[in-house]
């Protein structure tokens, strides 16, 4: 795949560049064409963008039309969704721990709406646009910026930026010097880094990987029997090829779906985590300082 993406940046620093040389109003081609390709033609807005906002204005119009029908007595769609409700409740109080299934809605709307991205790929005429690298990248960056808003909010601006530092001794100067030594801050920074490099670039690589094995084994089963003169040239009977492939790219975009917004849930409990155990020790320290009352 590294070759492959060698050649796409080539190729789009190549167009880019030939778009400079002609002026600001030179025309860059789309590099993949859905129902919505029109948008790109009339306003420029590419494929992948205007996939992702149709399937985002797809779910705002659903659960609307649905919560304008909620029953006392859940039925269909109802239920559905309840079970899934009760399913990202527990997720987020297992994983961040009491009180984490305040964050079930945003777990759960990650995973929703990734799993559509995922999957809508496979409906004739679009794409999958996380098999774009800018829409995982978007999504990476709105999973981390909502992840350090809430610890802002939890720990309060002061305690999140000391979550940078490491303060192992009382004495301030030798966490200092311990920080100053280590790096402790910029390899925390680091991991930050990390964190948007391995969401973003795991959804992007499992999407873009087997929406092109479909799309190879689906050419095949296109070729195939013209390759052995079964047909003549205009007449075209694709065999299913890439029917297993399909099947393995639904389970994949379950599990990629699942994996972002699970480790979305990991990093706020990394936060929450973290102020607990600082609240706890400041008040066992509190308590090993209290004069005793015996009478």
């Amino acid at each position: 795949m590294a070759g492959g993406e060698l050649a796409a940046a080539h190729g789009a620093a190549h167009t880019i560049g030939h778009a400079a040389g002609h002026g600001a109003g030179a025309h860059i081609s789309a590099p993949e064409e859905t129902w919505l390709h029109f948008l790109y033609l009339w306003f420029g807005i590419p494929d992948w963008l205007a996939v992702s906002l149709l399937v985002g204005l797809g779910l705002v119009g659903l659960f609307w039309w649905q919560s304008k029908r909620l029953g006392l007595y859940p039925s269909g769609f109802q239920t559905l969704w309840e079970l899934a409700v009760e399913f990202f409740e527990n997720l987020c109080r297992s994983a961040i721990g009491p009180g984490g299934e305040k964050y079930a809605p945003l777990i759960g709307s990650f995973f929703t709406y990734i799993l559509l991205l995922n999957l809508i790929g496979l409906v004739p005429g679009f794409m999958s646009p996380t098999a774009h690298p800018y829409i995982t990248v978007g999504l990476a960056l709105a999973s981390l910026t909502i992840v350090h808003s809430i610890a802002i909010k939890e720990l309060g601006l002061k305690n999140y930026l000391l979550h940078y530092f490491e303060r192992p001794f009382p004495n301030p100067f030798l966490n200092i010097a311990l920080n100053v030594i280590t790096l402790a801050p910029i390899v925390h920074l680091v991991g930050e880094f990390s964190k948007l490099i391995s969401l973003s670039i795991r959804l992007f690589g499992n999407i873009f990987g087997e929406d092109t094995v479909i799309f190879q084994f689906a050419s095949l089963g296109m070729i195939t029997l013209h390759a052995f003169g079964l047909l003549p040239k205009p007449i075209t009977v694709p065999l299913p090829f890439q029917l297993p492939v399909v099947l393995l790219h639904v389970l994949v975009a379950f599990i990629q779906a699942f994996v972002f917004s699970s480790l979305t849930a990991v990093y706020i409990s990394l936060f929450v985590a973290h102020h607990e155990e600082g609240n706890e020790g400041h008040g066992t320290v509190e308590a090993a300082h209290a004069p005793s009352s015996h009478g």
